[in-house]
C-alpha cells in the first residue's frame, strides 16, 4: 500500500517474478519499501543476482536492469 511509480511497479514486478511472491513479499526489499525507503528499495534488487550462493553474470546483467528501471533511468 506505498504509491509508486509505474517504472518502479515494473522493477519489482520482474524481480518478483522471477524469485517467487514468497521470497518477495519476506525480503527487505518490501521492509524498505513499507518504510518509504524508494531508493534502497529499489538497492536491494541487486542483491538478488546468486545463484547457489555464486553470483550469475545473466542475474547480475537482469538485476542491473531492473534496478535501472526502478530508479527511472529507463
Amino acid at each position: 500500500n506505498v504509491p509508486m511509480y509505474q517504472y518502479e511497479f515494473d522493477a519489482y514486478l520482474s524481480l518478483s517474478y522471477n524469485i517467487g511472491t514468497g521470497a518477495f513479499c519476506n525480503s527487505t526489499l518490501v521492509k524498505k519499501l513499507k518504510t518509504y525507503d524508494y531508493a534502497g528499495a529499489c538497492k536491494e534488487i541487486l542483491r538478488w543476482d546468486k545463484f547457489k550462493g555464486q553470483p550469475l553474470a545473466g542475474l547480475t546483467h537482469r538485476r542491473q536492469r531492473e534496478y535501472k528501471l526502478c530508479m527511472g533511468n529507463v
